[in-house]
């Protein structure tokens, strides 16, 4: 008799319980191993002007469990300009570009690492971690620019300078995370890196003179340096993901 009157009961609390698992939240209940995404690294310093090209990247993350996760990626920026300043005044007189200035500039980084997720509610979470990457970034510059050389002549100076820098870099990071879904997140980091750059400049300057009488004047230059540098970036990269 006394189990008779115990079965409904334990039916009762076995259905309750499915139903539970059945409503539990869909931001909790599912676990998305891969997650894909873009970020971009803004600027605040003159935010309107400096950020016209900003450094995009390709983001992976694997959850190797709810808290724990591998990540990379991968960074690149490429930009150029070009602008020509010449101007005959009234007297005949040139002073002004033949052509340019022109600047290009490229570069690309790539970064793996290893970070931990500490929720602070039901949608946001602490994101820290450490990144390791390497980078290679070229700038060139060049122009052509007419002035008068006296006595009754002119002298056309070409310049050219081409910078290369090879980066290692260690990145301690910090950030917020956001999901709005189950699938999509929103985040923002900030970091520490310790960067160590190797720098190649190489620069020329060839003069051509219109008076017959004057030889053509060549420089040409090149430097070498290594650095180590560490600085705070209060936001080093934003972006966002799409869990799969």
């Amino acid at each position: 008799m006394l189990i008779t009157r115990l079965l409904p009961v334990a039916c009762l609390l076995a259905l309750t319980g499915a139903a539970q698992a059945q409503t539990a939240s869909p931001d909790t209940a599912r676990f998305y191993k891969h997650h894909l995404g873009l970020t971009a690294s803004p600027q605040l310093d003159g935010f309107f002007r400096n950020n016209r090209s900003l450094s995009v990247g390709l983001f992976y993350q694997r959850q190797l469990t709810q808290t724990k996760s591998l990540r990379l990626r991968l960074v690149g920026q490429l930009s150029y300009a070009d602008s020509t300043n010449f101007d005959d005044n009234p007297g005949g007189v040139i002073d002004a570009y033949v052509s340019g200035p022109s600047y290009r500039s490229g570069q690309v980084q790539a970064f793996a690492g290893y970070g931990w997720q500490r929720p602070l509610g039901r949608r946001v979470a602490l994101d820290y971690g450490l990144e390791a990457g390497l980078g290679y970034q070229r700038l060139s510059f060049s122009a052509a620019r007419r002035y008068p050389y006296s006595p009754g002549g002119f002298v056309v100076d070409y310049f050219e300078r081409t910078t290369q820098a090879f980066q290692v870099q260690a990145r301690p990071f910090a950030g917020l995370s956001y999901r709005p879904t189950a699938r999509l997140r929103l985040f923002a980091e900030t970091a520490l890196p310790l960067t160590y750059t190797h720098q190649r400049v190489r620069y020329q300057v060839r003069g051509e003179f219109t008076k017959p009488d004057e030889a053509d004047r060549f420089l040409y230059q090149r430097v070498r340096a290594n650095r180590v540098g560490l600085a705070w970036r209060p936001v080093q990269l934003v972006g966002a993901t799409y869990a799969f």
